[in-house]
């Protein structure tokens, strides 16, 4: 009799869908994805029944793993999440149909059946061929999912769990360094500071490219970057594939850096220019004043005997209001300036990373 693996973690609905197959089917159950992975890595089920939304390891992560282990029983999704969006989710992450609750017991006993007979059709090279090609898609989707979270972090800790939302995808346990020029922070993805971890990303700087070492350690140097890898794959054709999804990704990495670190320059500089900008507007104001406390005392101090003529009184007049108009029309001009550069700031503040700095019109 061939077995069912049913994971779910309402005991309801476990309890129903045995009741379903047990007639039909042996059947075994997980209450979540972690549970589901260690059965099937034990006593492989000719076919797994898996809800999407469970505690600790959620379906679709659960079927990834299953797929990346090399299983390639049929995995049939079932969810109360039954929209579009969700059934691809589901096929990406290596299921081969999709079946929303409630369940229908006749629509659940021939969608097992019908998958149960195909998966034996095509059981050896072609079928193993085949589910290589769809691992081989879901990785390359969780890493253009990469790409396209890494393009909206605005700073390096936002990247940095970018990372980790995609090594979590391919289940493994990473720790990452970042070089900025000024501080060599070290991220963990559960949140955990780990001396050891921050030590040997510290001392990767200048080091080798790829490295392997110990049981299933890796690390990826790149210049601004450096990853942690402490769970490779086991099987060597795995390891050689992870490799190179993992090389892309600090490609993107090193990419995303070098712009972090150039808009915060960027940024650094506005605001080192609009302090001077302000510096020349008080110097304007001051040397006007001077002006004026200057020629006061002249002119207190003139006495009659050397009084300016009439012409040259209103030749030093008309120098004194061109030299406070100019010094006014710098002033707004400078007050204009200063507007931009906050606009500016606060554009860089608030826009996504993607967005190129280069098309910003500055003034």
């Amino acid at each position: 009799m061939e077995t069912i693996l049913i994971v779910d973690d309402d005991e309801f609905v476990v309890e129903y869908h045995t009741h379903m197959l047990s007639s039909h089917y042996h059947t075994e159950v997980a209450k979540d994805g972690e549970t589901a992975l260690k059965l099937v890595d034990s006593c492989p089920p000719d076919l797994i029944l898996m809800d999407i939304q469970m505690p600790r390891m959620n379906g679709y992560e659960a079927a990834y793993k299953i797929r990346l282990a090399g299983h390639t029983m049929p995995i049939l999704f079932f969810s109360n999440l039954n929209s579009l969006e969700e059934r691809l989710k589901a096929y990406d992450a290596g299921g081969n149909d999709f079946i929303a609750k409630p369940v229908d017991e006749q629509e659940l006993l021939k969608k097992i059946s019908v998958l149960l007979k195909a998966h034996k059709a095509h059981q050896g090279n072609a079928e193993e061929v085949a589910v290589k090609a769809l691992s081989d898609l879901s990785s390359l989707g969780y890493v253009m999912g990469f790409y396209r979270d890494s393009f909206q972090c605005g700073d390096l800790p936002h990247l940095a769990q970018a990372v980790f939302k995609l090594t979590r995808g391919f289940g493994l346990k990473c720790s990452l360094i970042i070089r900025d020029q000024k501080n060599n922070p070290c991220f963990f993805d559960d949140g955990i500071t780990k001396n050891i971890d921050a030590a040997l990303l510290e001392s990767l700087q200048g080091a080798g490219r790829i490295m392997a070492f110990g049981k299933h350690r890796a690390a990826f140097n790149w210049r601004h970057a450096s990853l942690l890898v402490k769970n490779m794959p086991v099987h060597a054709d795995k390891v050689g594939t992870m490799r190179d999804y993992l090389a892309y990704v600090m490609d993107g990495v090193e990419q995303c850096v070098n712009k972090v670190l150039l808009e915060q320059q960027l940024r650094q500089t506005i605001v080192q220019f609009k302090a001077q900008n302000t510096d020349i507007k008080t110097g304007i104001v001051t040397l006007i004043d001077d002006l004026e406390v200057q020629l006061d005392t002249l002119f207190s101090s003139m006495s009659i005997d050397n009084e300016l003529s009439e012409e040259a009184e209103q030749q030093l007049i008309t120098l004194i209001q061109a030299a406070r108009s100019s010094a006014g029309t710098k002033l707004e001009s400078g007050k204009e300036i200063e507007q931009q550069l906050a606009s500016l700031i606060d554009i860089l503040n608030e826009q996504p990373t993607g967005t190129n700095t280069t098309d910003i019109e500055l003034f």
